[in-house]
């Protein structure tokens, strides 16, 4: 009856095991996509069930009140810290500051012109480090509005406040935020898509997709949104 059943989010082949009759579901135990196995498009291929394995344990980092009419969730972001940055960040400012007060202690003012650039780098690097280390980052859901706030840094973190009747849809994303030696640094933004077509991120940078996840399933369980897969959204 199911022969050679395939996924319908990666295409591999769907084990005997991860599908249940009874339930008509089946579960791809390479990409985890929980899809209905009896539900067809008008094209003939089996379309993805509309919901996720739910997360039941909150992650690290993570702080959530759920209130009648209000969710609060709290993201500490040194949960987060790329711990090489962090030390990438000590040593090139460990090399810069020392050959800065030499110059300005020598009177070469001029000297500083050159290494301006460096010095700017340096200085966005401390920047993001301590903001990684001590932000926090605030999301506030009623009735009416997503609220996005970044504490006590807010400089170069996007806070948004979106109606929420106008969202459509949450998702997670993955993309690239630079590389190592060659191997790109994967995290993970929680999007949302508005009815008017527009697409928003609500949060990015997030180093483990169990964070974002969290965060995408706690406001669409509290908004009343049927998840939907979604082009582009981690799987």
């Amino acid at each position: 009856m199911y022969r050679n059943l395939s996924c319908p989010n990666c295409q591999e082949k769907i084990l005997s095991s991860d599908i249940n009759l009874n339930k008509g579901l089946a579960k791809c135990s390479s990409c985890h996509v929980l899809f209905n196995i009896e539900e067809e498009s008008p094209n003939g291929h089996l379309l993805p069930a509309a919901r996720k394995e739910e997360i039941f344990v909150i992650p690290k980092g993570i702080e959530i009140l759920k209130m009648m009419s209000e969710l609060e969730i709290e993201m500490r972001w040194r949960h987060t810290a790329s711990w090489f940055l962090m030390l990438f960040t000590l040593i090139w400012n460990g090399i810069l500051i020392p050959m800065a007060l030499i110059i300005i202690l020598s009177g070469e003012f001029s000297a500083l012109i050159f290494m301006s650039l460096h010095l700017a780098v340096g200085v966005g690097l401390a920047y993001w480090c301590i903001a990684t280390l001590f932000n926090t980052t605030y999301i506030n859901v009623d009735n009416n509005y997503i609220t996005i706030e970044h504490r006590p840094f807010s400089l170069f973190f996007k806070e948004h406040q979106l109606e929420t009747p106008q969202v459509e849809q949450l998702y997670v994303k993955k993309y690239s935020n630079g590389s190592t030696n060659g191997v790109p640094n994967y995290v993970y933004a929680v999007m949302a898509k508005m009815r008017s077509k527009e697409e928003i991120q609500i949060i990015k940078g997030i180093s483990k997709p169990q964070q974002a996840r969290y965060i995408e399933q706690e406001i669409e369980n509290f908004v009343g949104i049927v998840d939907k897969p979604m082009q582009g959204e981690l799987n």
